[in-house]
């Protein structure tokens, strides 16, 4: 996968016989997935998708084109669908979750702590993984207001409030 690409969906299983899909959607608002455009397949090739059922959590129904019946939805279960960053993003310095993974983690006081592990949500808000540093475990940091100080996409790091900081 090329940087200019971020997942937006995948598809997680057929759903009727008339070759519905449902997708779950990684969007902020589920259903929003079927207005991005251009839609890719990881290998770049465009699809349509139309959205035939509103959102039940992250889960959205929908019809890929060209798929036409059960077995075929069926058959593409795992696949995962893409746009461009562009279609995301209107400012560059805007930061995507999936770029913050790899950060620099920075206290108060410039020290690097760690690194961004992962960003996990479990319906509550976004939850950083922190690696830290000369440490076998991980940190958790709510990603908000409070806890989040300052971003640098160039320089690729996090300045928190370590004060929010779950570790053990």
């Amino acid at each position: 996968m090329t940087s200019d690409k971020v997942l937006i969906g995948k598809v997680v299983n057929a759903h009727g016989i008339r070759g519905d899909v449902k997708i779950k959607s990684f969007t902020t608002i589920p259903s929003d997935l079927c207005n991005y455009t251009p839609l890719l397949k990881a290998d770049g090739t465009k699809i349509k998708v139309k959205l035939k059922s509103p959102a039940k959590s992250d889960v959205i129904i929908a019809n890929i084109e060209g798929i036409k019946d059960r077995n075929e939805a069926e058959a593409i279960k795992g696949m995962e669908i893409y746009t461009l960053k562009s279609s995301i993003i209107d400012d560059e310095d805007d930061i995507l979750f999936s770029e913050l993974i790899g950060f620099s983690v920075k206290n108060e006081n410039d020290e690097i702590i760690g690194n961004v592990k992962d960003i996990l949500n479990f319906g509550a808000g976004d939850i950083l993984e922190i690696n830290l540093n000369n440490r076998e475990k991980t940190a958790l940091l709510s990603y908000n207001k409070y806890s989040i100080i300052d971003q640098n996409k160039e320089q690729g790091f996090i300045k928190i409030d370590s004060e929010h900081l779950l570790a053990d």
